[in-house]
């Protein structure tokens, strides 16, 4: 991504995410929620009391005030295990109530599957107040604009138009560290470069070329290998590694999750056998 295409300012936050999900398949990256303000993403922002401000670090200035509604950071899926204490003491307490002396020698902590990459996104919820645009960056221009705008939201609130605008701010491929991404390809097919023309327009934006099954083949791979384990886990009768395989699971599921945009729970259609091998 050239340095001019690092921060873009997109209409509403269903664009931003159009252009996050196209950046993710373009570098083969995943990123997860780290940070964000409860009121990121709120429908009909107010102005009511915000500072207003002409520029932040991931927001040059363009000569329109703004306030800031909230911020979100997006943090590589292989940086800091955020819950890697809470992982770890769920270990040690299944460990230690596992009664079966015969595994004491082997037991260990399972380590963090993290890689601690630093790559980041950010991302600024904004409304801007174009009727106060100023012509130049001079300091009395922002003071007397900004005097006008405050006396109009406290006078008669009402009649301040406003416009919300989302300003993302993407990492370099560099940034990323200890795990595999891509190069963006000049193929336009992999373009990640989204128009959106109102909060409202329906867009599709796939970085998958057509007839790609190599996806579907490894879904396929991994349901086999879920199935063979789920039939394995019912004959099961080692009550000690039933609780480390729970740990072991549970870590998987949550790694999983990350790698999804939803947390929807799927019902299964495979249903283990009921009856013991024989």
């Amino acid at each position: 991504m050239a340095a001019n295409e690092r921060t873009q300012r997109f209409p509403s936050k269903g664009c931003f995410d159009l252009k996050l999900t196209g950046f993710e398949e373009d570098t083969m990256t995943k990123f997860i929620v780290w940070t964000k303000d409860k009121a990121f993403g709120v429908d009909d922002p107010k102005p009511g009391s915000k500072k207003v401000m002409w520029e932040l670090q991931y927001v040059p200035f363009d000569g329109i005030p703004f306030m800031v509604v909230g911020r979100r950071v997006y943090s590589s899926h292989q940086g800091v295990d955020k819950h890697k204490h809470e992982k770890q003491t769920r270990q040690l307490q299944l460990l230690d109530d596992c009664s079966d002396h015969q595994y004491k020698g082997s037991r260990r902590l399972q380590d963090s599957k993290k890689l601690g990459c630093p790559a980041r996104i950010y991302v600024v919820h904004l409304i801007r107040f174009p009727d106060y645009k100023i012509p130049d960056d001079i300091h009395k221009q922002r003071k007397e604009s900004s005097g006008s705008l405050r006396r109009a939201l406290t006078t008669n609130p009402s009649a301040v138009k406003f416009e919300e605008q989302y300003v993302g701010h993407f990492p370099e491929i560099e940034e990323h560290k200890n795990h595999h991404v891509v190069k963006e390809p000049d193929n336009p097919l992999f373009s990640i470069d989204v128009v959106c023309l109102s909060s409202s327009t329906p867009l599709i934006n796939s970085s998958t070329p057509p007839g790609d099954t190599s996806k579907t083949k490894k879904r396929k791979k991994c349901g086999s290998l879920l199935r063979e384990i789920s039939v394995l886990t019912c004959h099961l009768q080692d009550e000690s590694f039933l609780d480390i395989l729970t740990v072991r699971l549970n870590d998987l599921l949550e790694d999983v999750k990350s790698h999804t945009t939803h947390n929807d729970t799927l019902s299964l259609s495979y249903t283990p056998p009921s009856k013991k091998l024989i």
